[in-house]
């Protein structure tokens, strides 16, 4: 941990060696907004494929969804004004804001709507929207007239509202291909772009003139540029050659809460599940009882210290945060280093065992966790030997594709946070964890309408995944962004996918 005098020193010396000496960043009237994270060449305008906070900053300004959720992921109006369902939650009709255009000039439609969902669920599109969109059939999504969408399921969704809007449904014209949206992505966001370029350092985007939202957006202009560094993002805002890091590292909060020249703003709570994955069907992780003891060495609260420097909360070892009213458990799970050795001993490790966690910085405080992780493990024989690699590559390379790794979930909605890595059928399914019981509960649950019931089921299943997954998740992190003095209007959500830049000004 670096104390703040040491932190103060690096920002000085990443200012005079001019790790940010040549600006990204123009000097004018846009509002420059740094994000950390990079897919390079693989980046995309189209929502369909959108993955990291740096694909939500190119999309987010252009598109929008049908449905925002808030910080308590309760569905608010945005393309679609209003909707209800039938008594037995299997027919959702929603209806349609009106007067509202495509970047090109053409209205939007509910022709726009059943094409960017019926284009999410084809298999030919390869989105993981589909997961998350799993309970839907082409033929159940329709257009009723030009301004009303419906759709029908065939069974019970209660929460069809929070469960649409999938950080991929971002609204796109009827008929729209990849290469249309990259090389001429229209939406009907606040913001308009003339042309995608993937892997530029810097993308400027432009009021939309036209926008639905009266008085919006606040600025002219935004440029939006990665800056992957912590450091380097510190030192970019001290000096003010950055209005606005939209995640400010742990290791920098203390230094830049000193400043008169920046303003930290927090989500309330922990959103990002911050965790380590194991493949169950893997040596030695296929044995239940090494599992089980690899979470049982966690102190949880030091480690939120350690790593988070508590902006956030600690976790239990599933996707949903305990401070949720539907989480399994709201008490940290006890460490005990004890049980945890009498279980590798029973699994035919007496003298302990060695595993290599593959890890990079591609999401703050992930590689804390990961030597927070390591000290912690080693008091009860388990060595970890930590094998840190580019981040740029991480996602392509390590990730998925090694027995242990570091990953993080962004906050969603119970049922998709429950699924889109756990459930049998995922495509990101990063534990190999194949349980019909679990996928049996939560679709159980996502189709039971009595709320009290529908926690219980969802209870049950965060339980057994506790016991048995492959997932250590012991800190969920908060999301810190930091405004330069002289920017307004930016509000941190707790989802970093779900950006909102409209109120965004900057003098």
């Amino acid at each position: 941990m670096k104390s703040k005098f040491s932190v103060l020193a690096l920002a000085s010396v990443a200012l005079g060696a001019g790790l940010f000496n040549t600006p990204v960043f123009a000097q004018g009237k846009c509002a420059r907004i740094a994000v950390f994270e990079t897919r390079g060449e693989k980046e995309s305008a189209d929502p369909a494929y959108m993955t990291e906070t740096g694909d939500a900053a190119i999309v987010r300004s252009l598109f929008e969804p049908l449905v925002q959720l808030d910080n308590s992921f309760q569905p608010l109006p945005m393309l679609a004004e209003s909707w209800e369902s039938n008594p037995e939650a299997t027919v959702w009709t929603f209806h349609l804001r009106k007067g509202v255009k495509f970047h090109d000039g053409r209205d939007f439609t509910s022709k726009d709507v059943v094409y960017t969902y019926k284009r999410l669920i084809d298999p030919k599109t390869s989105s993981a929207a589909a997961a998350d969109l799993s309970f839907l059939k082409a033929d159940g999504i329709e257009a009723v007239d030009d301004h009303t969408v419906r759709f029908t399921v065939e069974k019970a969704i209660a929460e069809m509202p929070i469960l649409l809007s999938t950080k991929f449904a971002l609204i796109i014209p009827d008929g729209a291909t990849t290469e249309d949206l990259n090389q001429h992505p229209a939406g009907t966001g606040p913001f308009t772009l003339e042309k995608f370029v993937p892997n530029q350092p810097k993308r400027t985007y432009q009021r939309n003139a036209n926008y639905w939202g009266e008085g919006l957006p606040k600025t002219d202009c935004l440029e939006i540029a990665p800056i992957t560094e912590p450091m380097t993002r510190m030192a970019a805002l001290l000096s003010g050659q950055v209005d606005v890091d939209l995640v400010v590292d742990p290791t920098s909060v203390a230094t830049l809460k000193t400043s008169s020249n920046v303003e930290l703003k927090g989500s309330p709570g922990g959103g990002y599940a911050i965790s380590m994955v194991m493949w169950v069907d893997t040596p030695p992780f296929d044995d239940v009882r090494v599992r089980k003891a690899m979470k049982l060495v966690i102190d949880r609260p030091a480690m939120l210290q350690s790593a988070l420097l508590g902006f956030g909360e600690f976790g239990n070892d599933t996707t949903i945060p305990p401070s949720r009213s539907d989480s399994f458990e709201k008490e940290p799970i006890p460490r005990d280093i004890a049980k945890a050795k009498e279980l590798l001993a029973q699994a035919g490790h007496p003298n302990g065992l060695e595993v290599e966690l593959y890890t990079a910085k591609h999401f703050p405080g992930v590689d804390l966790m990961g030597q927070a992780y390591a000290q912690m493990a080693a008091e009860a024989g388990i060595k970890v030997n930590i094998v840190n690699t580019p981040v740029d590559s991480y996602w392509d390379d390590v990730w998925m594709k090694r027995p242990f790794t570091t990953t993080y979930l962004a906050p969603r909605p119970t049922a998709s946070a429950l699924s889109l890595t756990l459930r049998t059928d995922s495509d990101w399914n990063e534990t190999h964890w194949h349980r019909a019981d679990y996928d049996g509960l939560v679709d159980k649950a996502s189709a039971t309408v009595d709320p009290e019931a529908r926690t219980k089921l969802y209870q049950e299943a965060q339980r057994l995944l506790a016991d048995e997954g492959g997932v250590i998740t012991p800190i969920f992190a908060g999301v810190v962004a930091g405004l330069r003095k002289g920017c307004t209007g930016y509000e941190p959500h707790i989802d970093t996918n779900r950006l909102d830049f409209r109120t965004v000004h900057c003098e």
